[in-house]
Order: structure tokens, then sequence, then C-alpha cells
């Protein structure tokens, strides 16, 4: 089904009643992010395993929840995504670790995968974290451990299939004094109970346009770090260990989404801001987002054998929350003032209005674009000038939003910031980047304008318009992958049980 384009930026109409419906089977699928449909395959496995606890075995639940392309080119590295795996404990194994006076406990997960092709397998090794949680409930305990995990690469065309396996569960309990238990670790094998299936993910891979080149790191004729292989060496998958984790990210405040729009998102967002004049670059502390997600308008689709092309638009609108209020938590800076004195500070972004949230995704071009403008203040307190309390009063702030060159000429009207997400599709038909329903980087620069209402008894503002003010102040934000809270249903796990992202992103430079 083709159509005769029209001049740009008209829109192009769906006349027939084929594409009518194949529109409505898309922008179903889309919701609650308009890029699912891009290229993800988000999947989640219940799984039955037995774990040897001391005592004796027990009957485990585990789900594991992660996201995967939907196909893959070979010599493409196949990279799992948000990857949860939720342990639930039944009552007696719970018993088992308050038997030694256990009140809370954490757990590592080990899993290992097998990743098969063609007849030829290799084993990769999944590890994730979960934090501690009461042995006190009713019913049980769950634990959702989260963590990178090795990526694949397949030498040769054919599915390629994702299988869970053996289970090592790691316990570190902890007794209501605080101190550990004895012993103070307990390691539980657990294995497959009978007939269980462990599929987790199915991934097509196609032939390449041209293959890379081995290189010693990752040697086509012998199993890469991260698992075993069996059959040729040439035809098993290869199994790469995840990079070296970045540095934990910092508490996160409550982030509980709304429940009664269907259309709800909540996300975590981290980063640093690079303030020109400060020399270096101050952590923006992990805030929250709500997003209720506009309408997708269908700017052209075609459907025909072989061929799906899809352009949609989205604008959304959201808020920060940070204890009820629109801001972001306060976070520590340091700066120089009077040229030479260090001084530190506490910075905290307050927004004067709702954000905007203007989504181009594109299947056919293979590029989508994300543009989120918000009006933020800066306000700054608890100064310290070489260790020495400076007062500077409760309304040391920005003149006005910190803010950005606007691309739309129409609205750049110098009171909001702007931030760019990209999401790009790669030779290996993989999207990456950001999108609001996946999360990921966001880049802006931004201008800061000056200073007023500090000081107590004498205006303190030309000093910080001096130390902190001006243009070319570069942003990079982190968003976590966000919590679909107006959704019941959850299989990839992203949201908590009382709707809050699963998912806390690190912060990025």
């Amino acid at each position: 089904m083709t159509r005769t384009p029209v001049p740009a930026g008209r829109w192009r109409s769906v006349r027939s009643r084929g594409a009518v419906a194949a529109a409505t089977v898309v922008l179903a699928a889309i919701v609650p992010g308009a890029d699912v449909a891009l290229g993800d395959q988000r999947t989640s496995a219940e799984l039955a395993y037995t774990c040897a606890f001391p005592a004796g075995p027990h009957p485990v639940k585990v789900q594991v929840a992660a996201r995967f392309p939907a196909r893959a080119a070979t010599g493409a590295a196949i990279r799992p995504a948000e990857v949860t795996t939720s342990v639930t404990l039944p009552e007696a194994a719970v018993a088992e670790l308050t038997g030694l006076r256990a009140a809370t406990t954490g757990a590592t997960t080990r899993l290992t995968t097998e990743v098969a092709q063609n007849g030829a397998a290799a084993q990769a090794l999944w590890l994730g974290t979960a934090p501690s949680v009461p042995l006190t409930s009713p019913g049980g305990a769950v634990f959702r451990a989260t963590g990178d995990v090795p990526t694949v690469t397949a030498n040769s065309p054919g599915d390629l299939t994702i299988t869970a396996a053996g289970l090592t569960l790691e316990f570190r309990p902890v007794t209501t004094e605080g101190g550990a238990t004895d012993p103070a670790t307990l390691s539980v094998p657990c294995t497959p109970a009978p007939g269980a299936k462990g599929l987790l993910a199915t991934v097509p891979i196609g032939t390449a346009s041209s293959s890379p080149a081995p290189t010693p790191s990752t040697s086509a004729t012998a199993p890469a770090a991260g698992g075993a292989s069996r059959g040729t060496p040439e035809s098993a998958p290869r199994i790469a260990p995840p990079k070296a984790a970045a540095a934990p990210a910092t508490a996160a405040p409550k982030c509980q989404g709304d429940t009664t729009d269907p259309l709800a998102l909540a996300a975590y967002t981290t980063g640093y801001s690079n303030v020109t004049k400060m020399g270096n670059a101050s952590l923006i502390p992990v805030f929250c987002s709500k997003v209720v997600q506009g309408p997708n308008q269908l700017k052209r689709i075609e459907v025909r054998p072989g061929v799906f092309e899809l352009h949609l638009l989205q604008n959304s609108a959201g808020r920060l929350d940070y204890q009820g209020r629109a801001q972001t938590p306060p976070g520590p800076a340091t700066f120089l003032t009077f040229g030479f004195m260090p001084t530190t500070a506490t910075m905290t972004l307050e927004a004067t209005g709702p954000l905007s949230i203007e989504s181009d995704l594109n299947n056919t071009a293979g590029h989508g674009e994300t543009y989120i403008r918000a009006p933020l203040v800066l306000h700054i307190s608890d100064v310290k000038v070489n260790g020495t309390p400076l007062d500077v009063g409760p309304n040391c702030r920005t003149t006005g939003p910190v803010y950005s060159t606007d691309p739309d000429p129409a609205r750049n009207t110098k009171d909001h910031l702007v931030l760019l997400g990209e999401l790009k599709k790669g030779a290996d038909t993989v999207w990456r980047g950001y999108s609001l329903s996946r999360g990921g980087p966001l880049d802006g620069s931004v201008t800061i304008p000056p200073f007023t209402g500090c000081g107590v008894g004498e205006d303190l503002s030309p000093l910080f318009t001096a130390s902190v003010s001006g243009p070319a102040n570069t942003v990079k934000q982190n968003q976590g992958a966000p919590c679909a809270s107006g959704i019941e249903d959850d299989p990839a796990q992203l949201c908590t049980a009382d709707k809050q992202p699963t998912t806390i992103p690190t912060p990025l430079r």
C-alpha cells in the first residue's frame, strides 16, 4: 500500500480500512510509550525452582523480566536491559532465616542462562542484587534483584534463544540489633522444577551487511569471558561480561505515580551540570518526574509485505515532585567566590511551571527526537566560604529561570531550559538512545541569569552573579525507565508494589 507524497509539513492521511486497522493495532501496542513498536521486546517469564535450604528443599517462585531487541544482525552485540529477577520465598524458607535471628536480609541472585543458536550454545551468568527486606510479613518474602548482565553476539543467522537454568541465592541476614547472623551469609543452590520451561527470549538474527573482524577480546574461535560454550567454537554465541558498574546512585526520593490515569508515568532522573565559572560539575541528585502522556498523533503509516513504516508525534506534560513540591532535592555544589575563596552551597532547582515533552519518533528514518522544556529557577542556600557560614537568607535565587536557546524560534523566550534526547536505529536494527518510555541520556546547554535576594543586612547577589551566572553551562541528565503507574499489569517489573519506579539511574558526565 503506497501513497502519493505531499508537500513537507503537511499531514498525510490514512484512508484505507487496512491502514486504519493497522494504525489502531499499532497505537494500542505503543501505550504507554510511542517507541515500543520501534524495535524492542519486553519479556517476563514466571519460573518454578526448588531451592536446597539447610533444613530441606523449598519451592521458590522466580520471575525474570528484561528488554531485548526484537531482532539483531550477526556480529552485533545484544544487550539485555532493565533486567529484574524477582524471587518469592515461601513462609517455610523465611522461617529458616528468622531461625538465625534474622530480622532483615538482602540477597544476591546468580542466574545461569543458556544462549543457544543452530545447535551451538554458551552460558552467561546474570548477577543481580536485591536490597534488604523485612522478614516479618506473613506469606513469605519477595526480593527484587537488578544488575547489568553480559552481552551476547551471534555469529550466524537464525533464532537465538536465551533460557534460564541453574540459580543460586546468597542471603546477607541482619539481626534486630543490626549485627550479622551466624553464619553471616547463606548460599542456597536452586534447580528448575521438573518439567519447567525457562525460555526468557527469542531474538531472530539476520545477516549483517558486513561482519566485523574478530578482535583479541572477542575471539571468534574461543569463548569470551562470561560463559562456557558447546558445539563448534565458530558457531557458538559469544558472551562478554558487563562493563564495570558506575558509582551507585544516591538515595531516591519517593516517586509514587498516579494510578488513576492509564497514561501516567513516574520516572527517576539524575545527572551533572557543568557550570563554567565553577570549573567543575555539580551533581543533580536523583529526582522524581511525573508525566501524563498525550495522545499519539499518527503522521504517517505504511504497511505492506516486508514493509512497516511509522511516524508518530506525541506531546506530553510533566512536573517535578519532591515531598509535594515542584523541585529537585537539594544538592551540594562547590565554587570559588572572589575568584579564589573555596565556597560550598546547597543548590535546588524549582519549577515555575509544567514540563513540556515533545516526541517525534520516525521508524522509517530510524530516528527519534524528544525535546523537554522546563522553567527552572536556581536557589542557593547553606553557603560556607572557606568553611565559615555565610547567611544568604531564604530567598537567594536567580532572577528568572535558567534558559537555553530554543531550536524553535517562536519559543525562544529565554524563560526555560531545553533538553534533547535522541533515539537512533543502528545498522544492527537495534534502537539506542533516549525516549520517554525507556529513558536514556538527555543533553542541553543553559545560561544562568543573575542572582537576587541574597544576603541578610547586605546585598550578596552580585557576589553569586559574578561566581556562578553566565552562558554555556552544559547539562547532562540520565532518565531511568519509567513506571507506567496507571496500568495494573507490570510484566517488565518497572514498578514497585506501590507504583514507584524500580529503575534508579546513575549520573552521566
